[in-house]
């Protein structure tokens, strides 16, 4: 077992054994000790470290002190004579704010962990190389921007942080870091050059993303010599790959620990002949992954072993090819004309299709085998015709998305609404207008409106909650059936320009606490004061795009009531 796997199975037992406790927050899970742990440590280690935030003084038993916190309070001299008492027996510094001169460090010979994470200094000093006991270093969130090559001579280091640090490139000899397990570092650029010879660092566990060229020892092949890669990881620019031989060298079916996989095509590229589909095949993951996302793929149709192309075609590839997957997204994949149904999907929860133009028919069983199917998202296929799913396939689909697709037409949108009796969300519109009498008309008269007010018609905390409908600017009217939907606590409604007053049967939204109105050019009314006094748990009204309303709308007769909306906000444009 590695290291990190004896430490993950002892933070189990110590959490089975309360000694450590679960909490979350915006970065994901964490752990906290129990007080009483937490004073325990605090007793054992009270000889051994410096916890220092108010004066810098030279420490007794200074040849005890194995930790050292230290802030920018007190003058440099002083932190300097703190730091040169402790040169000899500290092994983790943790240095926030300020400056930190190579002197300084120098002296620090046996650090085993440097934390500079949010520190002001600019530059990482170049005596870090010194440092040949280093194992971690963090620079997260400082303000380092440089890293000099001297930190490639520090093959003893793990783990090096650099989370939303301002380092903009990474050392050339990064390759020499062969002890190096975990690299904390994303760049979004897909110009970003990566470090010659990546594949030495066979150590590597993390590794966030990896920028593909077109020269030795930054090619894709470096990634099949790191066997141990775990989490996620992002591969760009795929385009420079020469062929599915080329892609098959990173060895990504052999990666059983890596769960999501990015993999990104350059959106702007010249010519016609795309060798996509090869690459794509070349580049098949393992059984284990269980998030994959392409982004813009040229190739016209994908891979076998992402879908299952036969018929009878004898012995399936990909008839368990990935088990696992949860979640599945394509994004700009302009040249795909069709998608196949979807075999073995078993355990995909997540469904996007965002921006594929080549796409003008998604078939109706295309999710017939993913019953366990929560969010599908489908948006922005400009040419995307008909999508005629059946909803009873997907029986535990939380939320659909289905807008900014201009060509669909509204009778071969999804049907079966009545049998998604989970469903809390749906966004959808606008549809193909294909009647000339503009006055009239209504896209939304083919929706199966009668199966989506049976879904929402439970009075339980699974009801149908959030509706984002998009209309057309010509329209003179709402979809009337949007009335029935009794159980709604959100609703936008937008692009429905030619709407001059909104109807009194907005009173039926007892539950409603947010309204959103967006781009209601001709609107002059909001519904009746009653019908506003009766919407008693509204909080928030937004009105975007109505000038006429904003015109009209006095300060006393536009302000909300002391049953009425908590937050009002009225943005008219020119």
């Amino acid at each position: 077992m590695m290291m990190e796997e004896i430490g993950m199975n002892h933070l189990r037992i110590l959490l089975q054994s309360s000694l450590f406790e679960e909490t979350r927050n915006y970065q994901g899970p964490c752990y906290k000790m129990h007080d009483l742990v937490h004073n325990l440590a605090e007793s054992m280690s009270k000889s051994t470290k410096i916890i220092n935030d108010r004066d810098t003084r030279v420490a007794d038993h200074s040849n005890q002190i194995r930790y050292l916190a230290i802030d920018s309070s007190g003058g440099r001299e002083d932190r300097e004579k703190l730091l040169e008492s402790l040169s000899t027996s500290l092994h983790t510094l943790f240095f926030m704010e300020g400056d930190l001169s190579g002197d300084m460090l120098m002296k620090l010979k046996n650090l085993y962990v440097l934390n500079l994470s949010y520190a002001t200094t600019e530059e990482l000093p170049v005596s870090i190389g010194k440092l040949i006991h280093l194992r971690y270093v963090s620079l997260k969130r400082s303000a380092i921007s440089v890293l000099p090559d001297s930190l490639c001579k520090l093959y003893n280091l793990q783990t090096l942080t650099l989370s939303y640090s301002k380092v903009k490139d990474l050392p050339k000899g990064m390759c020499n870091l062969i002890s190096l397990r975990h690299l904390h570092y994303y760049r979004g650029d897909e110009n970003f050059q990566m470090p010659l010879e990546m594949g030495r660092l066979t150590c590597l566990q993390t590794l966030e993303f990896f920028n593909g060229g077109r020269e030795k020892g930054r090619r894709i092949g470096e990634l099949g010599c790191l066997k141990k890669l775990k989490g996620s990881l992002t591969i760009r620019n795929l385009q420079l790959v020469q062929d599915r031989k080329a892609a098959e060298e990173a060895k990504l079916s052999e990666q059983t620990s890596l769960f999501r996989l990015h993999l990104v095509w350059a959106h702007d590229r010249e010519g016609d002949n795309y060798n996509d589909k090869d690459v794509l095949d070349g580049l098949r993951p393992h059984p284990n992954l269980e998030e994959l996302v392409i982004c813009a793929f040229m190739g016209d149709q994908f891979p076998r072993w992402l879908m299952d192309l036969s018929t009878t075609t004898t012995l399936p590839e990909s008839a368990t090819t990935l088990p696992k997957l949860t979640s599945l997204e394509f994004h700009y994949c302009h040249r795909c004309r069709e998608l196949l149904p979807l075999q073995n999907f078993t355990s995909l929860k997540v469904l996007v299709i965002e921006n594929c133009d080549g796409l003008t028919h998604l078939p109706g069983d295309m999710l017939h085998s993913c019953a366990s199917l929560q969010k599908l998202r489908v948006f922005g296929c400009r040419n995307l015709i008909s999508f005629p799913l059946d909803l009873q396939q997907t029986p535990s689909l939380l939320k659909l998305e289905l807008y900014r697709c201009p060509k669909l037409k509204t009778s071969m949108t999804p049907k079966g609404f009545g049998f998604l009796t989970s469903l809390r969300e749906l966004v959808i519109g606008p549809f193909s207008d294909d009647d000339d009498d503009h006055e009239n008309s209504s896209i939304y008269n083919e929706l199966d409106w009668s199966g989506l007010i049976s879904s929402s018609s439970s009075s339980s905390s699974s009801a149908f909650r959030r509706l984002e409908l998009y209309g057309l600017p010509h329209m003179e009217s709402l979809p009337d059936q949007i009335q029935h939907l009794a159980t709604l606590t959100s609703l936008r409604l937008e692009d429905f320009g030619g709407v001059k007053a909104l109807p009194d049967w907005f009173g039926n939204f007892g539950a409603l606490e947010e309204l959103w109105l967006f781009r209601f050019e001709e609107l002059g009314h909001l519904p009746s004061e009653d019908v506003m006094r009766s919407l008693t748990k509204l909080k928030h009204l937004r009105v975007w795009g109505s000038p006429l309303l904003k015109e009209r709308c006095t300060p006393e007769s536009s302000a909300p009531t002391p049953s009425g909306p908590k937050f009002l906000t009225f943005n008219a444009y020119a």
